[in-house]
């Protein structure tokens, strides 16, 4: 059989000295290139694929994220993982959505802890490759990264085993919810990864009688708390059950867009820009000075969307815009309409 291809790019030579050092005894394993230049690692997975690829975040030819754009352009299969210093952790973690990244491992990462990681990778790479035989699949994990809701998928351990791009984001984050080097998910607080473990166990094992279970989970940097549910799943295999996360967050909630608002209820853009801002949780007079109208104006605009939505209070128009269908980068879509509303 084939050894998996795992790529290494850092500036620093002394750096990936190391890393040749520290997974010598993967040479049986893995078939392992090191490279200073990611112009050069560029080039290198044009001539075969890589399976996995291990990159530094900060580097004077082009950035780690910029890279992995670069390598996934040649080869989508190639699952990334970045090496980060302390200060570019924000960096990091915003390269999760940006540049698709699997896992990010502070500096100076184990040769243990990094392992593990790069396991974990390929495996996901074997099920890219599963993936790639069956359109449907790919076209159901694209459909997943688009959900304002987080998605992660552990077993009874609980390993997170699946999750979807704001399932990662939340992980990433560290506060409230976390995953170790091996993939154990728990949440911040023992007596609450007690809980959440206690929900995921039953989940898998089938003692929770199919039913969904929800939790909240305490964070460091916020007092609100996180929205937890967990939920049986069928496997894929039909083997057995696993546990489905369901993750979200009020203060990321996504509100719709004033395109969908204006479409789903025939809004005009005014009346659409004011409901969006009102589902905000605003008061009329805040709505109206955000938008820079006037508040008789915010007024004659609020009862022309009660008329049109067929409702009569503000909570109600509030419930009514949350319940828009949803989802993330939809800047990313060309619009189905360009043609523009009345005010």
């Amino acid at each position: 059989m084939k050894k998996p291809r795992v790529l290494f790019v850092d500036d620093e030579p002394h750096v990936l000295d190391a890393l040749q050092r520290a997974f010598r005894s993967r040479i049986s394993q893995w078939e392992m290139v090191f490279k200073v230049s990611p112009s050069e690692a560029v080039a290198e997975q044009r001539r075969s694929a890589f399976d996995v690829a291990v990159v530094d975040m900060r580097m004077p030819e082009m950035t780690g994220v910029e890279l992995i754009k670069a390598l996934t352009a040649v080869s989508p299969d190639t699952v990334s993982i970045v090496l980060t210093g302390a200060t570019d952790i924000e960096s990091a973690i915003a390269a999760i959505n940006e540049a698709n990244v699997f896992r990010f491992y502070a500096k100076p990462s184990t040769s243990e802890v990094l392992a593990a990681g790069i396991t974990q990778a390929l495996l996901q790479s074997r099920s890219h490759d599963a993936a790639a035989a069956q359109p449907q699949a790919n076209l159901g994990l694209a459909a997943l990264n688009r959900l304002p809701t987080g998605i992660i998928v552990a077993n009874a351990v609980p390993s997170v085993l699946f999750m979807n791009s704001r399932g990662a984001e939340y992980l990433a984050d560290n506060d409230g919810l976390t995953m170790g080097h091996n993939g154990v998910f728990r949440a911040s607080r023992p007596q609450e990864t007690q809980e959440l473990h206690r929900l995921i166990k039953a989940a898998v094992d089938g003692t929770d009688d199919g039913l969904a279970h929800a939790l909240s989970i305490s964070r460091d940097n916020t007092d609100r708390p996180l929205s937890v549910v967990v939920a049986p799943l069928p496997a894929e295999t039909g083997s057995g059950r696993v546990a489905v996360i369901l993750v979200s967050d009020l203060e990321r909630q996504s509100l719709p867009t004033q395109d969908t608002i204006a479409k789903l209820f025939d809004l005009t853009d005014a009346e659409a820009r004011l409901a969006l801002v009102l589902g905000e949780g605003l008061r009329i007079e805040d709505a109206a000075e955000r938008l820079g109208i006037t508040v008789n104006s915010a007024r004659t605009y609020l009862k022309r969307i009660f008329s049109k939505t067929d409702v009569t209070r503000q909570a109600e128009l509030v419930r009514l815009i949350m319940a828009a269908p949803t989802l993330l980068d939809l800047g990313a879509v060309r619009r189905e309409s360009s043609r523009p509303r009345p005010s």
